[in-house]
């Protein structure tokens, strides 16, 4: 999927602050400024690589498909009985978690595009020693990934503005006093708009799932 070279940035004065007297940009062998670089990334995959994988582990710099591997199965057996309130809500609402999938036509292990229900964007999780891609998630299999640990969703407003949301659905990180709250979360708001806790502002935040550009959920340090 090809992606904006560029999200649009508000205007910003011309003064920077640095801790030399060259700008960075001026360094030999200096990054660019961060406010250079494109904040919406044409490819994930060639950022993963050169900025998160160290030299000694590209050979497993390869991504694999997502949907249907052994670590989204594990991973979604694990939790089934492991959220206790998403669990009651699945029984109560559709009975079982089969139902569920049918009724919402939603085959979580399956790995093929659904125009009905899926939306095209970069989709891509983190472990400790690889990473999956799909180009493609629908509503409610986003929402489930929201509940296995904290997610960033790059998404565009409808000004065109380009925006971020750290987040979560995962009951750990969501304050006592507000974990009652999103059980309202657990299926798509009208026009298929997401719920999420979000972990800058403290509060709940949304955005249009039809507006999504990228969406990453890092497993790297693990989930207890």
């Amino acid at each position: 999927m090809k992606l904006p070279k560029k999200a649009p940035l508000q205007p910003t004065t011309n003064e920077n602050i640095t801790s030399s007297g060259l700008e960075n940009n001026e360094i030999p062998g200096a990054p660019p400024p961060i406010t250079e670089q494109n904040i919406l990334i044409d490819s994930i995959d060639q950022y993963f690589r050169d900025e998160i994988i160290q030299p000694s582990e590209t050979q497993s710099g390869v991504a694999e498909n997502y949907w249907g591997s052994q670590y989204q199965r594990n991973l979604y057996e694990q939790f089934k009985n492991k959220d206790r309130q998403y669990e009651e809500y699945i029984l109560k609402t559709y009975g079982s978690y089969d139902n569920f999938e049918k009724i919402t036509n939603n085959n979580v292990y399956d790995n093929t595009f659904d125009p009905y229900s899926d939306f095209k964007m970069e989709v891509t999780i983190i472990t400790k020693d690889k990473y999956y891609k799909s180009d493609h998630i629908s509503p409610f299999q986003m929402i489930r990934e929201m509940m296995y640990g904290i997610c960033s969703v790059d998404f565009l407003r409808k000004n065109g503005q380009a925006d971020k949301i750290i987040g979560t659905l995962y009951k750990k990180y969501i304050p006592p006093a507000n974990i009652d709250e999103r059980v309202n979360f657990f299926f798509p708001l009208r026009g298929n708009r997401i719920g999420i806790w979000n972990m800058i502002k403290q509060d709940w935040s949304s955005f249009y799932i039809a507006n999504a550009i990228r969406f990453v959920r890092d497993d790297s340090t693990g989930l207890e």
